[in-house]
């Protein structure tokens, strides 16, 4: 019998009986899986099915979810609980939430600062050393990005820019029009005490002057670069000002992975970066996620790249080649 493997995406009870649609992004992962000879089993998680999501994915050989850290404010803590279950119990999931937390966490850009794609980066695990701490590195270098240790759609991603005294400017990347406000950064420091609740902390990086030119979006299966996503800033042009460039929300341009401008990058990714984190992490090759991808701003210098952050939750869109692979990844693994 031919294995099983279970498309999961977040909907509502109501949603429940939804089959996947032709026009989703998930149908031709769920096509390349068939081809495979692989059985495809689509699932809707909701909190309120949490015994019987359970079920249906205990069912199947292996797991494929798509679902965000943090949707109207529904975390996927039930739905971890699930999938490490199920995994305990044999079932290949991807991506498993123990390695969710390894490389797609805000975190993973200070555990892995010294493998070539990091730099000035700093943690801080509780709010006293965070308020005592993070004033002096943003005196010494005049702007700082911070960021949430989970999240998406830029959640918790804020850009400090000091105005001398005790004023700040702020811009969150949730707004897309490159807006910002002031504040004192005393207040601002109150703001950021939430992000410390529970298991909370934040992630201090240096500012990318360079992310006027966009980013470079790294599409991986397994250990295996599937292709590109090129994006620029909304209303991009050439020479913009990095003061009011944040976010990131234009739409990305999808390119092969044999695309020559960026061969040097993924030599790095595939041979070099990715082998390394996973030895410093602990991450096998049958954990690494079957689509996860890395995203790149220029550094200072020609052919340097500095990672902004890893996504490994719910990765869409994705390039045309990527179903196959991720078919590939999941006959493999499951």
């Amino acid at each position: 019998m031919s294995k099983s493997i279970a498309i999961v995406w977040r909907g509502t009870p109501e949603t429940r009986d939804a089959v996947l649609p032709e026009s989703s992004r998930l149908f031709p992962v769920a096509q390349a899986l068939e081809a495979r000879g692989l059985r495809v089993r689509p699932v809707v998680y909701c909190e309120e099915a949490s015994a019987e999501v359970r079920a249906e994915l205990a069912a199947c050989d292996g797991v494929l979810v798509w679902v965000d850290p943090l949707t109207d404010g529904r975390t996927r803590g039930d739905l971890d609980k699930i999938l490490r279950a199920i995994a305990a119990e044999g079932v290949w999931v991807s991506a498993h939430p123990d390695t969710i937390l390894k490389i797609g966490t805000k975190q993973v850009l200070y555990d892995t600062r010294n493998l070539g794609w990091g730099g000035d980066t700093e943690l801080f695990r509780d709010a006293i050393t965070f308020r005592r701490d993070f004033p002096k590195r943003l005196d010494a270098s005049g702007v700082r990005v911070l960021k949430r240790y989970r999240g998406n759609g830029g959640q918790g991603v804020w850009k400090v820019t000091g105005l001398g005294g005790s004023r700040v400017r702020l811009q969150e990347a949730t707004d897309r029009d490159g807006r910002s406000s002031e504040s004192t950064l005393d207040a601002f420091l109150d703001h950021c005490e939430t992000y410390f609740e529970g298991e909370g902390r934040l992630i201090d990086q240096a500012f990318q002057s360079r992310i006027v030119e966009g980013m470079v979006r790294c599409y991986m299966c397994g250990g295996t670069l599937a292709g590109f996503g090129r994006q620029y800033p909304a209303g991009y042009r050439a020479g913009a000002d990095p003061e009011n460039t944040f976010g990131l929300p234009a739409a990305k341009t999808m390119l092969d992975p044999s695309e020559p401008e960026f061969a040097i990058l993924r030599d790095r990714l595939e041979h070099k970066w990715t082998p390394a984190m996973q030895r410093l992490l602990g991450i096998a090759d049958r954990d690494l996620p079957a689509l996860w991808d890395a995203d790149f701003l220029f550094g200072a210098e020609p052919g340097e790249f500095v990672l902004c952050e890893i996504n490994a939750s719910c990765v869409t869109p994705f390039p045309p080649g990527a179903p196959a692979r991720i078919a590939d990844v999941a006959a493999r693994s499951a």
